[in-house]
C-alpha cells in the first residue's frame, strides 16, 4: 500500500492542514458570498441541516472505516498465535521421529519462528516473506527425504500434517497483512468527505461573520486524529499499534532452550 510509506507522523500533520485549509476556504467563500448577497444571510437553518448532513456522512464513513481497519488488526494478531501453535506442534511432532532429517527440520522451524518474531517494517516483512518461503522448501523438502528413507507411518502423516498447516497459516498471514486493507476508494471518500464537510464549517461561518479559530482548529485536529488512529490500525507493521508478538517470542524462547 502506498501509504505505508508515508510516516504516520507525517500523515498527521498532512491532514490537519489540508483540514486547516479547506476551513479557510470555506470560510472566504462564505465571507465572499454574503457580499454578493448584500449582508443578506441565507437560510440559516438550511445551512446548518446541510452541515449537519455532511458531519453525519463523514462520521458514518469513519466508523465503517475503524471498524473495517481494526477486524483486520485483530485477525493479524488472532493469526499470530495460532501461528505459534502450529509451529510448536510441528517442532513437537519433528521430535517423535528418530532421523536426521527431523532433526534439520527442528532446526529450520527454529530459525523460522525466530524470522517471523523480528518483523517491525514493511521493508523486513518483504524480507521476511522471502526467507520464510525458503526455509518452507528446506523443510518440505527433508519431509520428502525422510518418507522416501522411511516407510511412511502414521508420525510422518502427523508430521506432514502439521508443516502444511504451519505453511498455510503463512498464507492467511501475508493476505491479513498485506491483502485485507481499506481499500483505496474508501480512503478516496474519506478525503473528500472530510474536506467538503469542513469547507462547509467554514462557509457557514462566513456567513455568519464570526468564526473561532481555536474551536476550529480543535475540530480539525479531532478528525486527523481519528483519521490517524485508522491508518495506523490498517497498517500492519512499523506503526504505533502493532499486534501484539509476544506468542512468537515466548515460543522463540522455549525452542531455543529445548535445544
Amino acid at each position: 500500500m502506498i501509504q505505508d510509506g508515508f510516516p504516520l507522523m507525517g500523515i498527521l500533520v498532512a491532514t490537519l492542514a489540508v483540514v486547516l485549509a479547506a476551513i479557510e476556504i470555506g470560510y472566504r467563500t462564505g465571507r465572499w458570498r454574503l457580499g454578493k448577497l448584500g449582508g443578506k444571510n441565507e437560510s440559516e437553518a438550511q445551512l446548518s441541516a446541510m452541515t449537519g448532513a455532511h458531519l453525519a456522512l463523514l462520521a458514518f464513513i469513519m466508523a465503517f472505516s475503524f471498524n473495517m481497519a481494526a477486524g483486520h488488526y485483530q485477525e493479524r494478531r488472532s493469526l499470530v498465535q495460532a501461528d505459534a501453535n502450529a509451529l510448536s506442534t510441528a517442532y513437537l511432532r519433528a521430535g517423535l521421529i528418530t532421523a536426521p532429517e527431523t532433526e534439520v527440520i527442528k532446526t529450520l522451524l527454529i530459525e523460522y519462528t525466530s524470522e517471523r518474531a523480528e518483523i517491525s517494517s514493511v521493508n523486513q516483512a518483504d524480507v521476511l516473506l522471502q526467507r520464510s518461503e525458503k526455509l518452507q522448501e528446506e523443510m518440505w523438502k527433508q519431509a520428502q527425504a525422510l518418507t522416501q528413507r522411511q516407510t511412511p507411518s502414521v508420525l510422518h502423516s502427523l508430521l506432514i500434517q502439521s508443516l502444511n498447516n504451519v505453511f498455510d497459516l503463512h498464507e492467511e498471514r501475508v493476505a491479513a497483512g498485506l491483502k485485507h486493507r481499506v481499500p483505496y476508494s474508501l480512503w478516496l471518500a474519506l478525503a473528500a468527505l472530510l474536506t467538503l464537510a469542513m469547507m462547509g464549517i467554514g462557509y457557514f461561518s462566513g456567513l455568519k461573520g464570526q468564526r473561532n479559530p481555536i474551536a476550529s482548529t480543535g475540530l480539525a485536529l479531532s478528525f486527523s486524529l481519528v483519521l490517524l488512529l485508522i491508518a495506523d490500525l490498517d497498517r500492519p507493521t512499523g506503526g504505533m499499534v502493532r499486534a501484539d508478538q509476544s506468542a512468537m517470542n515466548n515460543l522463540l524462547e522455549k525452542l531455543q532452550q529445548s535445544e
